[in-house]
């Protein structure tokens, strides 16, 4: 169940607010692959870090394995909650934490993993901290993250040089879409594997894709109430679509994505 004292969501960039369970079908093949990069099996215990719709969790709970989801949004945990009830999944322990201090006991499970998650910590250096804090030795660590040179990398730059965000670095979450970032963070702990993928969002055109990710339920929606003028919002709106045309192919939006499992030493 939900924990009743959940604690506060952080102040964080506003593609990890996390406000898109619409747009959490085209994760899934991201989330079946970082689950069977990890080697999960059955008796495994399993934390799925910023769980969100629990997509990770339940992936791995049809593997066997035992799970526990972590997400600081209590909207997302309900939905989680309720995903695993529709799978019949009884057991699945969810709660609210934060990736920077997780609410679990050293060298707990056999896998730490996080799906486009744990990288919207503001602290990247805790955040990693306690993935391998939670991680038995020989355990893995697994991550996906969005690439910087990838479509999320472009949307973002055009984002920011509209709408301005002073508490934070917004384009932070993308330093975990760079090997380099993440030997320097996680290496002296694990040895690390790469692998660069695309996923492909299914849309028949740029505008849909747009009205779905940015003006109605998307991540980017809460950037655009922040521009009152609507001559704005249409300058946004159209140095994305001219964006997007880069990315978009038979009926595809192509979003490159970097896959990063660890075994904790």
């Amino acid at each position: 169940m939900v924990d009743g004292d959940v604690t506060p969501e952080p102040k964080t960039h506003i593609w990890s607010t996390r406000q898109y369970p619409s747009l959490a079908s085209n994760l899934l093949p991201a989330t079946a692959r970082l689950v069977s990069n990890a080697g999960v099996a059955a008796g495994d215990r399993v934390l799925d870090v910023g769980c969100g719709t629990g997509n990770v969790a339940l992936t791995a709970r049809r593997q066997g394995a035992s799970v526990m989801g972590v997400d600081a949004s209590p909207p997302m945990l309900s939905l989680a909650e309720k995903n695993a009830a529709l799978a019949e999944y009884d057991d699945i322990h969810w709660t609210g934490g934060d990736a920077e201090s997780l609410p679990v006991a050293d060298n707990q499970f056999d896998a730490a993993l996080s799906n486009f998650g744990h990288v919207f910590a503001p602290n990247a250096n805790k955040a990693a901290n306690e993935m391998c804090r939670v991680t038995r030795q020989g355990g893995q660590v697994g991550f996906t993250a969005w690439s910087p040179n990838g479509l999320v990398g472009a949307l973002t730059d055009i984002l920011t040089d509209h709408v301005t965000y002073p508490d934070h670095d917004p384009r932070g979450h993308l330093r975990w879409g760079t090997p380099d970032f993440v030997r320097e963070t996680l290496g002296g702990r694990c040895e690390l594997t790469f692998q660069r993928r695309v996923l492909r969002f299914r849309y028949v055109s740029p505008q849909h894709f747009w009205q779905e990710f940015a003006e109605e339920a998307g991540p980017l929606s809460p950037a655009l109430r922040r521009l009152d003028e609507p001559d704005a919002r249409e300058r946004l709106r159209k140095e994305a679509l001219d964006c997007l045309e880069e990315w978009f192919a038979d009926n595809t939006v192509r979003v490159e994505y970097l896959l990063v499992t660890g075994t904790v030493r």
